[in-house]
This record gives structure tokens, C-alpha cells and sequence, in this order.
């Protein structure tokens, strides 16, 4: 396992905290807080991944994304139902997801000579 697969899955599962925390906020029901998380933590690489013509998309090819993401996003409905989020929470995941994908983003389209 690469350093930067490994850092992927970790930005993928940061950014599926992001959402399942923003549609809990929203009082979405479980089938919304997975689709939010989703969304959330795969969107921006597909978009990627289509505006470098990359195919297949990176999550299509690999399931272990899609494992990540739903396991992160259970993890965090069962721990917002027993301890209340930091007002902040929301901020740091964001943050957090933001530095790991652009960090990714950069060495991809570094690879795709972009």
C-alpha cells in the first residue's frame, strides 16, 4: 500500500466525517447521512478524475473507497448519538480534508502533466 493510496482513503474517510456530520446537523435520516458522505468525500476526485480524463473513476475501480466511507460515516452517527460534536468539529474536518486532497490533487495532475 502506497503513501498516497493511504492518504487518499484518509481524506476520503475525513471528508465522509465532514458530510455525515453536516447532514446530522440537518437531521437527514441514515440512508441521507450515507448519500451526504458520499458526496462529500468522493465528489471533488470525480470531478478530478473526469477533468483529467482518468477512467475508470478512482472509486468505480476500487470498492475499499466506498467501504471507507460508509464505515466512517457509521462511526460517526454512532458517535454523535453518545458524545455531542465540538462546535468546531465541522471546521476541522474540513480542513483536515481539504489539506489531504489538495496534496493529492497536485501530485495526480503533476502525474497527468497537468
Amino acid at each position: 500500500m502506497t503513501t498516497l493510496y493511504l492518504l487518499d482513503l484518509i481524506g476520503v474517510a475525513i471528508f465522509a466525517i465532514s458530510g455525515a456530520l453536516t447532514a446530522g446537523r440537518k437531521g437527514l435520516d441514515f440512508l441521507g447521512v450515507i448519500i451526504i458522505a458520499t458526496v462529500t468525500a468522493i465528489g471533488g476526485g470525480t470531478v478530478r478524475d473526469l477533468l483529467l480524463d482518468r477512467h475508470p473513476v478512482f472509486w468505480i475501480d476500487d470498492p475499499a473507497y466506498l467501504i471507507v466511507i460508509i464505515c466512517s460515516a457509521l462511526a460517526t452517527l454512532v458517535w454523535v448519538r453518545y458524545h455531542t460534536p465540538e462546535p468546531n468539529s465541522l471546521l476541522l474536518a474540513d480542513a483536515l480534508g481539504l489539506a489531504v486532497f489538495t496534496i493529492i490533487g497536485a501530485q495526480i495532475a503533476e502525474a497527468a502533466g497537468v
